[in-house]
């Protein structure tokens, strides 16, 4: 399957699925998270869901982490329209954010976070394939910015669907995951 195809399939089984069902899917997920075994974490870049595309919901996993301890500073994204790239701004406890183009809430203000000094990730998804390559929405604004992390970032997808076999049109610029968790497994890349 090419992207366009994948990306128009997945989004649409994600919009049919009925609320109750997104709630059950988001609590295995939540179950699957609390079973990684992950490092301290002094900079996560995290995300803010796109709930009107039935998007999991990354805050679930943010608390789990807090509560583990294992989080310092959050991350969000902002992108950079015109130059097709995007940055990580943290921001304060009680921050501003505002809707982009993309109906996409960002952060308005605060420190710009090196993407090296990132190490843990939350990467929005489509779907995903068993080698840990993601479908997003097309416009490559986390492929860009994947690619400047470290090697050792920890870059992790959410989907409420296991994995397509195989996406075709992969290329040099896509970044696979390092793990996709979903509501009945892990997937290790």
């Amino acid at each position: 399957m090419i992207k366009n195809t994948v990306r128009k399939e997945f989004l649409q089984r994600r919009m049919n699925l009925p609320e109750d069902e997104l709630q059950q899917k988001t609590a295995l997920i939540a179950s699957n998270f609390r079973k990684l075994e992950l490092p301290s974490i002094n900079y996560l870049l995290s995300y803010h869901p796109l709930i009107n595309r039935h998007e999991f919901d990354v805050s679930v996993c943010e608390e789990i982490l807090k509560e583990q301890n294992l989080i310092m500073r959050v991350g969000w994204p902002k992108i950079h329209i015109d130059l097709l790239d995007m940055e990580a701004v943290l921001v304060e406890k009680d921050g501003l954010f505002i809707k982009n183009k993309f109906n996409i809430l960002e952060p308005i203000g605060g420190v710009v976070i090196p993407p090296q000094n990132l190490d843990l990730l939350f990467v929005p998804l489509v779907a995903f394939d068993e080698r840990g390559y993601r479908v997003g929405y097309g416009k490559g604004y986390y492929d860009r910015y994947l690619a400047q992390c470290r090697p050792d970032a920890i870059k992790i997808g959410f989907s409420f669907f296991d994995a397509v076999e195989y996406i075709e049109d992969i290329d040099e610029f896509d970044v696979p995951l390092n793990l996709c968790i979903t509501p009945h497994r892990i997937y290790e890349f």
